[in-house]
């Protein structure tokens, strides 16, 4: 199934509202009050997209955060990705791997989302959206 956590939603919607407007440089508040999250939480996602290469982090009064050029036609799974980690593909419900794989009546159902969900983010770019 599908992990989705808050701060992997949180980096892919900042990601495209960043790349809206890949001239400017957003601060810390100015995002947060944008989206209605934390400071806290948001500043831990944004270092962790500062780290992995796909925003710039400027210090002082007029700081803030811009994208990298290059990074402003990334997949949604590479920012999914730098939050969640390598996305791995589950296929039933339960969480042992003693159960055989032909048990899991949610199987059709849970490979249908799969599928739609990587097809969704491996075909998407950031620079598909507005926000």
């Amino acid at each position: 199934m599908i992990q989705l956590s808050e701060a992997a939603a949180i980096g892919l919607h900042v990601m495209i509202y960043i790349a809206n407007n890949p001239d400017n440089v957003h601060s810390l508040k100015e995002i947060a009050e944008v989206f209605k999250i934390s400071d806290n939480h948001l500043s831990k996602v944004l270092q962790r997209l500062v780290k992995a290469g796909y925003l710039l982090s400027t210090k002082g009064p007029k700081g803030g955060f811009s994208i990298v050029k290059e990074k402003k036609n990334a997949a949604l799974m590479e920012i999914y990705e730098v939050i969640e980690g390598k996305y791995t593909r589950k296929n039933c419900l339960f969480a042992s791997r003693h159960i055989t794989s032909g048990c899991c009546i949610m199987k059709p159902l849970i490979s249908s989302i799969n599928e739609t969900f990587e097809n969704f983010m491996y075909n998407n770019k950031i620079s598909d959206f507005k926000l």
